[in-house]
């Protein structure tokens, strides 16, 4: 997408999530290439999270190996919400704030939103289970208001296919859950 707007027709994630600002020249070199890598595995450690149907994927081995791989993994999660809990006490996470994110860039609703023609890098908490955050070196593009409300519209600058791809896969399934649970409202 080479305009401003990154929004185009894809999906989109809206939230409010805990997000942190600063200021800085754009990332380039090893600085970008690890920020890349750092991205990659904390948005593969999320889409681990996902609830994974281990009944249907091992429908044909025993049960008493489905029941450890269930028992195995409940330990885990117990595990990362304790140690989300110990880092959280540790270091606050910042206040959180309305976004509007998409693969290659990312809305951000609110007064305290910096100004257009700024770069630098937003850090971003996509889950709460895991507090480390997306670091998103950003341009920010332009503003605009939707109503009240100031709307900072900033391009990722530097990220890579497979991090954006990852991002993708993030707004899918965010996507795919609130689908889900409309359909069960419904029933």
């Amino acid at each position: 997408m080479t305009s401003g707007n990154p929004f185009g027709d894809g999906l989109v994630f809206e939230q409010s999530l805990p997000l942190a600002w600063a200021p800085c020249a754009p990332i380039e070199g090893g600085e970008l290439v690890r920020l890349n890598v750092d991205n990659l595995q904390l948005l593969s450690a999320e889409s681990s999270l996902e609830d994974v149907r281990v009944q249907e994927a091992l429908k044909d081995e025993s049960p008493a190996l489905v029941h450890e791989l269930q028992r195995l993994e409940y330990k885990i999660n117990i595990l990362l919400r304790l140690t989300a809990e110990i880092a959280m006490r540790n270091e606050a996470l910042p206040e959180p704030r309305r976004v509007r994110l998409a693969a290659r860039g990312i809305e951000w609703f609110g007064d305290d939103a910096p100004g257009a023609g700024v770069t630098g890098v937003l850090c971003l908490y996509i889950n709460p289970t895991l507090p480390q955050c997306l670091r998103l070196p950003v341009c920010v593009a332009g503003e605009s208001r939707e109503g009240p409300v100031r709307v900072a519209r900033m391009l990722f600058v530097g990220l890579s296919e497979t991090v954006i791809d990852g991002i993708e896969k993030f707004i899918f399934r965010h996507h795919r859950r609130l689908v889900a649970g409309a359909k069960q409202a419904v029933t």
